[in-house]
C-alpha cells in the first residue's frame, strides 16, 4: 500500500510540473501573438514574422528604392499631372507596395507551389492591368507619353515569376518604357526640369531594380527554406471586431448563411507548364504505350475512318457569314475638331481633304483610327501623333517636337520643312519622305517592319529610297554587348 501511495505522489508531482510548463508556454505564445498582431497592424495587413539576415536585407533595400525614386515620382506627378496620370501613378505606387508585401512573405516563408504563387502575385497583377487600361482609355491625352512610359515599364514587376534569370526581364521592359520616356526628354529637356526629373526617377528605378534582382534574386525570387507557409502568411489578418454578444439568457445568435460564394476560376499554373517543358524527352515518359492491335494500320477495314462526317462541316454560307460578323469593326462618326490646343482627327474614312491651316506653336494633332485618308498640316505645330490608322497620308510643314506613328499600317509621312524627331512603334509599311531641311532628323523605331526613308538628291527628279534596318547582330566584345545592323546587298 505504501508503494502505491508513493507512486501516486510521484505521478501527481509530474502532473504539477507539466502544468507549470504548459502555463509558461501559453504565456510565451500569447506575448508572441500580440507582437505579431502589432506588426501586422503597423504594416496595414498580413505581414509575416520578421526575417533575419539576407532575407530582411532584401526587403529593406527594396523599400530604399521606393523611397529614393518612387516617392519623388509621385510628388512630381501630383504637381503637374493630369487626372488620368495622377490616378495611374497612384496605382503604380500601390502595385509596388503589393510587391513589397510579397517580398516580406518570401523573406519569412518557404517557396510555395506554382498554384499558390499565382495567388500570391494576383493582387499585383490586377493593379498592373489597371495601369495599362488607363493608358489605353486615354490615348488622346496630352500626357499620353507619360501614361505609356509607366504602362510599358510596370510589366517589370513580373520578374517575381521569372526563372532562372529574372534580371533581363526588367531590362527588356525598361527598353520599351524608354521608347516613350525618350520622347519626353526630347520635348522637355532644357525647358521643364520637373518633367526631366520625372523621367529620370522612373528610368533609374528600373535600372536599379535590375541591379537589385541580380544582387538578391539572381536565379529567381529568394524564399526562406526554414520559413512557414507562404499562402497562410498572405491571408493572415487581424481579427475584425464582431457584433456585441447577446444579453444573458437571450436567444443564441443566428447561424451564418449556408450559401457560399462561388470559388474563383482556377488559373493556369505556368510554373508547372515550364517545369514540364524543361523535362525534355522525359516529358513523354508518363504516356501509355499504344498496343499493336490499337494501331491504325492493324485495324480492320470497317473500323478505319478517313472521312469527316458531313454534319461536322459548316456550309460555306455559314462560314462566310460568321467571318463577316467577326471581322466587322465598330464604326463611329468621323471627327475633326480643335479641343483646347489639340486637333483631334478620328474615324475618318476615304477623306482626302483634311486640312489644318490655322496652327499655333502650342498646338498638337492627334490622328486616330483613320483609313484611306490624307491629312495636311500647314504652318508650325508642336507635335503630331498617328495612332491605329492604315492607308493614311500625312503631309506637314514644320513640327517643333516630334512626329509619332504607333500601331499603324501602310502610312506615308511627308515633311516639307523641319522636324527634329520621328518615332515609329509597332507599325508596318511606313514611308518617310524627307525634305532637304529635315535630313538631320532623328528616327527612332521599335517593333516595326518594312520602313523606308526617301531622301531628295540634288540633280535627280526622284528621291532615293533607303530602307531602315530591321535585323541586328549582337556580339560580346570588351566586356559589353555590341549591336550593329545587318546589311544586305
Amino acid at each position: 500500500m505504501s508503494n502505491l501511495e508513493s507512486a501516486i505522489n510521484t505521478l501527481l508531482g509530474r502532473i504539477d510540473a507539466l502544468t507549470t510548463r504548459l502555463d509558461g508556454l501559453e504565456k510565451t505564445i500569447a506575448s508572441g501573438a500580440a507582437a505579431g498582431g502589432a506588426s501586422s497592424a503597423t504594416a496595414g495587413g498580413a505581414a509575416p514574422a520578421a526575417a533575419s539576415g539576407a532575407s530582411a536585407l532584401f526587403v529593406k533595400e527594396y523599400q530604399d528604392l521606393l523611397d529614393q525614386y518612387i516617392k519623388p515620382l509621385v510628388a512630381l506627378s501630383n504637381k503637374f499631372g493630369s487626372p488620368e496620370l495622377k490616378k495611374q501613378v497612384d496605382l503604380v505606387d500601390k502595385a509596388l507596395a503589393q510587391q513589397k508585401k510579397l517580398l516580406e512573405i518570401a523573406a519569412a516563408s518557404a517557396k510555395p507551389a506554382g498554384g499558390d504563387l499565382t495567388k500570391l502575385v494576383e493582387p499585383t497583377s490586377k493593379l498592373m492591368s489597371e495601369i495599362v487600361a488607363i493608358r489605353d482609355a486615354n490615348r488622346p491625352s496630352s500626357q499620353f507619353n507619360h501614361l505609356s512610359t509607366l504602362s510599358e515599364g510596370i510589366s517589370a514587376l513580373g520578374w517575381v515569376v521569372v526563372e532562372p534569370t529574372p534580371g533581363p526581364h526588367v531590362d527588356e521592359t525598361r527598353a520599351s518604357s524608354e521608347f516613350y520616356s525618350n520622347k519626353l526628354l526630347v520635348q522637355y529637356k532644357g525647358k521643364d526640369q520637373d518633367q526631366v526629373d520625372w523621367v529620370s526617377n522612373w528610368n533609374t528605378f528600373l535600372k536599379e531594380l535590375a541591379k537589385y534582382i541580380k544582387k538578391f534574386h539572381t536565379t529567381g525570387l529568394a524564399w526562406n527554406p526554414k520559413g512557414g507557409n507562404a499562402l497562410s502568411a498572405s491571408t493572415a489578418a487581424p481579427a475584425r471586431a464582431g457584433p456585441p454578444p447577446p444579453p444573458a439568457g437571450g436567444p443564441p445568435p443566428p447561424p451564418p448563411p449556408t450559401s457560399a460564394a462561388a470559388p474563383a476560376a482556377k488559373q493556369a499554373d505556368m510554373n508547372a507548364v515550364f517545369s514540364a517543358l524543361n523535362k525534355g524527352t522525359e516529358i513523354t515518359s508518363g504516356l501509355r504505350k499504344v498496343q499493336d492491335h490499337e494501331k491504325t494500320k492493324n485495324r480492320k477495314p470497317e473500323e478505319k475512318v478517313s472521312v469527316v462526317p458531313s454534319s461536322a462541316v459548316a456550309p460555306k454560307e455559314e462560314k462566310a457569314a460568321a467571318g463577316k460578323a467577326a471581322g466587322k469593326a465598330i464604326t463611329r462618326p468621323p471627327k475633326f475638331a480643335l479641343e483646347g490646343n489639340k486637333w483631334v482627327i478620328e474615324y475618318q474614312k476615304d477623306n482626302k481633304n483634311i486640312i489644318i491651316d490655322q496652327t499655333e506653336l502650342k498646338q498638337t494633332a492627334y490622328i486616330y483610327k483613320c483609313t484611306g485618308s490624307v491629312v495636311q498640316v500647314k504652318g508650325k505645330i508642336n507635335s503630331i501623333i498617328v495612332d491605329d490608322s492604315s492607308h493614311l497620308g500625312v503631309v506637314f510643314e514644320n513640327v517643333v517636337a516630334s512626329c509619332e506613328v504607333v500601331n499603324s499600317k501602310s502610312v506615308e509621312i511627308q515633311v516639307t520643312g523641319k522636324v527634329p524627331s520621328i518615332s515609329i512603334d509597332k507599325s508596318s509599311a511606313v514611308q518617310l519622305f524627307l525634305s532637304k531641311d529635315a535630313l538631320d532628323v532623328e528616327i527612332v523605331t521599335s517593333k516595326s517592319d518594312t520602313m523606308n526613308v526617301l531622301i531628295p538628291v540634288q540633280g535627280q527628279p526622284d528621291p532615293v529610297e533607303i530602307p531602315i534596318p530591321e535585323q541586328f547582330k549582337t556580339m560580346y566584345k570588351g566586356g559589353k554587348l555590341v549591336t550593329t545592323s545587318m546589311e544586305h546587298a
